[in-house]
């Protein structure tokens, strides 16, 4: 199983345009398409520029399937970059961290 979180700050006046037409379009598609058993995004409650998606994979091939339906919705990737630009033209700042069970 793959935890990770997806977190990051959204560029100022772009809030609203992100979670409507990112997060809550990715959200739509992923549970239409992909295998995950986890995928929701929150908003920070004191600062809605704050963003962080958690994701739960059963595996690594379930994750990149989920990369190509994120190309197909939102364009590609720039060579050094695994998010479509698109996405990723939103951000300030983002970050990626995996996750292991304890216990």
């Amino acid at each position: 199983m793959l935890y990770m979180v997806f977190s990051g700050t959204i560029k100022d006046g772009k809030t609203e345009e992100f979670y409507r037409d990112i997060a809550a379009v990715s959200q739509k598609l992923t549970l239409q398409h992909d295998k995950a058993v986890v995928y929701q995004w929150h908003r920070d409650e004191e600062n809605a520029n704050r963003f962080f998606l958690n994701e739960q994979w059963e595996s690594v091939e379930d994750l990149h399937a989920h990369f190509e339906t994120l190309y197909k919705a939102f364009g590609p990737a720039k060579p050094t970059e695994r998010l479509p630009s698109k996405i990723l033209d939103y951000l300030d700042e983002a970050r990626v961290n995996f996750y292991q069970t304890v216990g």
